[in-house]
């Protein structure tokens, strides 16, 4: 309980944010869909998770400036560890498809 109130609710919602796009990259060479709900897992998840994924990365940076203070290193420790497994979790995801697309 004391780390996810560490973690803040910003934190929360981007981790959150986070998985639900690793969760929902789509197979190498899908179509995109222009029309209706379709444009939601073709062409705004692919879109946004390069975004999110930047978004771990610089608040991993800003845990790892806030981590010489000694007071709260190991809170931002922790924070700082998490959101790097989250980020790398998200790149392994969806490193095949964004591989696909260079091809």
């Amino acid at each position: 309980m004391s780390l996810i109130k560490d973690l803040g609710a910003l934190r929360l919602v981007l981790i959150a944010a986070a998985l639900l796009v690793a969760f929902m990259s789509p197979q190498p060479g899908t179509g995109v869909d222009l029309e209706g709900w379709g444009i939601i897992p073709t062409a705004v998840i692919p879109a946004s998770t390069p975004l999110i994924f930047m978004v771990l990365m610089f608040d991993f940076m800003m845990c790892r400036i806030r981590m010489s203070d000694e007071d709260v290193r190991k809170k931002f420790s922790n924070i700082g560890y998490i959101e790097l497994a989250t980020a790398l979790f998200l790149l392994i995801m969806w490193l095949p498809f964004f591989l696909a697309i260079g091809r």
